[in-house]
């Protein structure tokens, strides 16, 4: 620099903004908001558009649920088809034998005794206590005396003797509590009991009536009926709950069309507008 020269003075502040130039402004709290309804209320729409026209096609899921449970009532119908068929061995015969030396006392506890075929049988109250440790009677009746199989006829088939057996103790237990209710009521005892009494044939399925007339083979199958009738019903709801909902999607697929349109355009408007 020449000698007697000055230099400019140096100025290091940075230049000023220009104030034609604006800063991009930043999307405002409301547009954020209603950006973000819309794509949620679009990804909704989008769902049901997609839900219907599923359920508008040939195979679709609705149609294979309902083509299983429609399985499921034809293997209930045929199981309830099951239950009406008369098997073709009906129950063994059972021949009248007396029931001889019937005796009852009605003092607590109760017993009964009697005898069938030379077997002597004898049954007695359970005796229960109460907390104080006094004697609670009337009860349920035991078996004290007196073996089942040794009445069981010598004809019987191997197949149907423990059925039989079976049969009878629970015929045995009823005959005796009759007698015992018959003697608290002041009422007169059956008279000449038998054996076929106990295991009466069941004109309905085959099997044995108890000494009250009731057929457990028959009550059995009742209860089966009525467990295969609820859940019939219970399939029949959910397959008409599956063609309701197929039905529903089909109909609203137009309108859920329309909406899904519209929000597509606000969206796009939205966007349009900038920040």
């Amino acid at each position: 620099m020449p000698e007697g020269s000055r230099a400019a003075p140096r100025d290091d502040r940075l230049p000023s903004p220009d104030a034609s130039r604006a800063a991009p402004r930043s999307p405002s709290a409301g547009s954020s908001r209603r950006l973000a309804e819309l794509t949620r209320r679009r990804e909704a729409l989008l769902f049901d558009v997609e839900q219907g026209e599923l359920a508008a096609a040939e195979s679709n899921p609705w149609s294979d649920r309902i083509a299983l449970l429609e399985e499921t009532l034809q293997t209930i119908e045929a199981d309830r088809a099951t239950l009406d068929v008369v098997p073709s061995e009906p129950a063994w015969p059972v021949p009248p034998v007396p029931v001889e030396s019937v005796t009852v006392s009605a003092d607590e506890p109760a017993s009964i005794r009697f005898t069938i075929n030379g077997e002597p049988f004898h049954y007695a109250e359970e005796i229960d206590w109460d907390q104080r440790g006094g004697a609670i009677v009337r009860g349920d009746l035991q078996r004290q005396q007196g073996n089942i199989a040794n009445i069981v006829p010598a004809e019987t088939p191997d197949e149907q003797r423990e059925p039989l057996e079976r049969h009878l103790a629970a015929s045995l237990l009823t005959f005796a509590t009759d007698l015992r209710d018959r003697a608290l009521e002041g009422q007169p005892l059956p008279e000449n009991p038998t054996l076929r009494d106990l295991a009466s044939p069941c004109p309905d399925c085959g099997g044995w009536r108890d000494w009250a007339g009731r057929c457990a083979t028959c009550a059995e199958r009742d209860l089966q009926r009525r467990g295969l009738h609820a859940e019939a019903v219970r399939i029949q709801d959910e397959r008409a709950a599956e063609a309701e909902t197929r039905h529903r999607l089909i109909e609203r697929l137009p309108v859920s069309r329309r909406r899904l349109a519209d929000a597509e355009a606000n969206l796009v408007a939205l966007q349009d507008q900038g920040p």
